[in-house]
């Protein structure tokens, strides 16, 4: 016998609620957390809630943890004691949870006019809790916050403390996949809070040091369980509550915005954060409420945004929003990007540009409403209802009902069950075809031979992983690292794609893969790319004529082989590894000054465009500057990566059209479109060739 454990990386999910929506109740919350149960552990979960509108501004919260370690009374003495020398008086002290290991209190204190003093005490007395072998610790404090965290998954918690019957303006909540602090005790769950601020984290801070070190320097905190995510917290209280930044700035910081002025990136470089990051933060001030969700530059960590009439979302999946508001606008947070909602102003960043959300997901959005709300199934032998379903029942049954003889399956209700299909090829299943409807989760079709996948809705991460044969199809929009190390059959994407589409593609001899995606994807597509073919084709921009570019960062990084074409112009310094601006402006000026070049020479010179560079000084006969350049940007550890813009040759389009036909016959396009496309100008990338 042997126990079945799916390991996967923290959820989060938050939700604000509009001025005119109904309050938020705590069992919604509970079932958004719990679609993504298995992201978790019993080693963690919990919630913090926010009311606008019952907060007392003399009055303030409390919640302390104390171990049941016979030390109980004396430790609650000594912080009741300690939080009255802060000048407030202790009004209530109740007893709202206990388990085996700890007791949760509430204190509550009135005549809170210094919170700073209050907060210079909290720090005192977790240190000395602390320091009495983690006998207790205030774990949130604050006039419009409270948090409910444990040991166990988010169902137990919610049970623990009758979350369901809690209602609020805000909410974020936490399920825990414990990395680099224990989970045996309350103090390392999630969220994280400090004064009335709350944050719930998935990933590694791999800055943890220089974060710590800052706060070290300027701020009041002495006491920390050790977690990279509660140092996340007290940044944002110091940022807030002491330098007095608002909300947008405080974003910016801690993902290093490279659009930040160069002065605040110099004071306050201590707390940007840096690592795999997805981070969703409530935070009340100014008499508002904010919901803010950051991820890292790479981002090494899935988020989505969503919003519908009444609501804000913010998720690790979007099956999370979708179980709430089947009809929502979703997208996703660019590499680096951040979303912040308000309360009372509404929508003050959305993570990425205009452009993208409206030509792009927005369109999205609109071709898949229907699709994610709860439908009745038809009373057919070959159709499935996915709702309630957990992925191993929900595959047993599809491989059942195959293996009986239908070659045609229709599953409806998928929110998020993982590894569709990835059974079938061990039972020798072949030739059939898959209809899902919904949102499936992470790895559909992996290992994928001669299936056909066809998804009428979005799909989520690590879609098509080492698909030998076989076609996945996609009506909306997929997430991240879809294709990767794809090596035969097509995957056909009418929507966007996420980061790193495409990476470690390959093929042998006649099995070549296609890729191709019908609107736009974000940074190091065809990373590593070894084979095969990616087309990205803006068919959105291109139908209603936006000139738009339709990649991020990094296209080709690593590339050996294999093709990509994106339909439009690529600035130069989107296309593979380019060196770092100041890097390339620095070089560029010194060798000007030393006058090794002329200055007109490189007047306009794209930044990162090195072929350019390279090229205009050969041409010109300036050996030295030449040399140079190839040392600086040129080495045998790193792959150049070229590119073209150019009209398609006869040949690529005798091969590409056979693919693109097929393509267009699943979204209902006609052979005109499909021509249109192969007469536009591409930006064709592949390895470098050294002359």
């Amino acid at each position: 016998m042997f126990k079945l454990h799916d390991v996967s990386a923290c959820g989060i999910f938050a939700i604000l609620r509009k001025p005119s929506a109904p309050k938020i109740k705590g069992s919604l919350v509970v079932d958004a957390i719990d679609v993504v149960r298995f992201r978790g552990s019993r080693y963690g979960a919990g919630y913090a809630v926010f009311n606008i509108e019952q907060r007392d501004e003399l009055s303030l919260k409390v919640g302390l943890f104390l171990v049941k370690d016979g030390r109980e009374e004396s430790n609650l003495r000594l912080v009741i004691d300690s939080l009255k020398s802060s000048g407030a008086s202790v009004s209530e002290v109740s007893k709202i949870a206990e388990t085996d290991k700890v007791v949760d209190y509430r204190v509550t204190l009135s005549g809170v006019e210094d919170v700073a003093k209050l907060e210079r005490l909290i720090s005192d007395v977790n240190a000395v809790l602390w320091s009495r072998d983690r006998s207790g610790r205030i774990y949130f404090w604050g006039r419009a916050i409270e948090v409910f965290k444990g040991v166990g998954y988010p169902r137990d918690i919610a049970d623990l403390y009758n979350v369901y019957e809690h209602s609020g303006d805000l909410w974020v909540a936490h399920t825990r996949q414990p990395t680099n602090s224990p989970g045996y005790y309350p103090y390392w769950s999630h969220p994280f809070a400090a004064r009335d601020i709350a944050i719930v984290h998935n990933g590694d801070i791999s800055s943890f040091g220089s974060n710590m070190n800052f706060l070290h320097y300027y701020s009041n905190v002495k006491s920390f369980v050790g977690t990279d995510s509660e140092c996340v917290a007290f940044i944002v209280n110091h940022l807030l509550n002491y330098e007095r930044l608002d909300v947008v700035t405080i974003s910016r910081i801690l993902v290093g915005s490279p659009s930040l002025d160069p002065r605040v990136r110099l004071r306050y470089r201590g707390a940007v954060l840096d690592g795999p990051f997805a981070i969703a933060i409530g935070v009340y001030c100014d008499d508002d409420l904010y919901l803010i969700a950051i991820v890292d530059r790479q981002k090494l960590r899935p988020i989505v945004v969503g919003e519908d009439d009444y609501y804000y979302y913010v998720a690790s999946e979007e099956c999370q929003i979708r179980c709430i508001s089947p009809d929502a606008k979703v997208w996703t947070l660019e590499p680096g990007g951040y979303f912040v909602a308000s309360y009372r102003k509404g929508i003050i960043k959305y993570g990425r540009s205009s452009i993208d959300l409206e030509t792009f997901f927005e369109q999205t959005n609109l071709r898949t409403r229907g699709y994610f709300r709860r439908q009745p199934v038809p009373k057919q032998d070959n159709v499935i209802d996915a709702y309630g379903l957990d992925y191993r029942q929900l595959n047993e049954l599809i491989l059942q009902k195959l293996l009986e003889g239908h070659s045609t399956l229709k599953i409806y209700n998928v929110y998020g069950q993982r590894y569709i299909g990835l059974n079938l090829m061990r039972h020798g299943v072949r030739n059939v075809r898959l209809e899902i409807y919904g949102v499936p989760g992470n790895c559909l079709g992996n290992l994928n031979e001669d299936i056909e996948f066809v998804v009428y809705g979005n799909a989520e991460d690590d879609v098509g992983d080492t698909m030998h044969s076989g076609r996945i199809v996609i009506h909306g929009d997929v997430r991240d690292v879809v294709g990767q190390a794809l090596q035969g059959g097509y995957i056909f994407v009418r929507g966007n794609a996420g980061n790193r589409v495409g990476i470690l593609m390959r093929e042998y001899r006649e099995k070549r893969p296609y890729l191709i995606i019908g609107g736009r994807v974000d940074d190091y597509l065809a990373e590593y790319m070894a084979g095969g073919v990616i087309m990205v084709l803006g068919i959105d921009s291109y139908l209603n004529n936006i000139s738009v570019e339709l990649t991020g960062k990094y296209v080709g990084s690593g590339m050996v082989g294999g093709r990509v074409y994106v339909r439009g112009r690529l600035a130069p310094h989107k296309v593979g590894l380019r060196p770092p601006r100041l890097e390339f402006t620095q070089s560029i000026s010194a060798l000007i000054e030393e006058g090794d070049i002329p200055e007109d020479l490189v007047s306009d010179l794209e930044f990162g465009d090195i072929e350019a560079l390279e090229e205009r000084l050969e041409r010109g006969g300036y050996k030295y500057a030449l040399g140079l350049a190839k040392i600086l940007y040129e080495s045998t550890h790193i792959i150049r990566t070229a590119r073209e813009y150019r009209e398609l040759s006869d040949e690529e389009v005798r091969e590409l059209r056979p693919v693109l036909l097929e393509y267009a016959k699943y979204f209902g396009f006609d052979e005109n479109l499909v021509d249109d496309l192969l007469g536009q100008k591409y930006t064709v990338v592949f390895r470098y060739s050294r002359r």
